[in-house]
């Protein structure tokens, strides 16, 4: 037996292992909502994506300037409104133009809001708070960030 074949048969066990819990930390694919917006009212999912080198903070979101949920990276959820006018924040440290998002919701409207992180907009007096956003992306993008995200149902 070669040196060659020798380590080939050490490492297949550990190569089928690491396959093995590569396979079992894979996250199954959040299910989504199993029905829509009750009747006269409009629903808004809020996501964030795990981002790589951006902050790991938990910042709150806000609705109307009162404090809704935090912001945890890798997760979905979503919460039911009555039509009107609402404006959505997320805490931040850093200040920059469009962090929030003013939504005109409609009876039956599903949205998707974002918080994103912008590390690089952070100001050094900020530490590791961060410079955050809440905005609006399109419906075909969060079915993008769905396997990579953990569902936390009503919010």
């Amino acid at each position: 037996m070669t040196i060659a074949d020798a380590v080939r048969r050490r490492l297949r066990p550990t190569l089928a292992g690491l396959l093995l819990l590569g396979g079992c930390a894979a996250a199954p694919p959040p299910p989504v909502a199993p029905n829509p917006p009750p009747p006269g009212a409009a629903r808004v999912w809020f996501l964030r994506q795990w981002e790589t080198g951006e902050s790991w903070i938990t910042p709150m979101i806000y609705l109307n300037g009162t404090a809704m949920r935090a912001s945890v990276p890798g997760t979905i959820f979503y919460r039911d409104f009555a039509p009107g006018t609402y404006t959505f924040s997320v805490a931040t440290c850093g200040m920059d133009t469009n962090q929030s998002a003013t939504l005109r919701l409609a009876s039956g409207d599903q949205v998707d809001l974002e918080v994103q992180s912008l590390s690089s907009w952070t100001p050094p007096d900020c530490g590791y708070e961060g410079t955050f956003y809440v905005r609006r992306i399109p419906p075909q993008w969060a079915k993008l960030y769905l396997p990579q995200l953990k569902y936390l149902g009503p919010g």
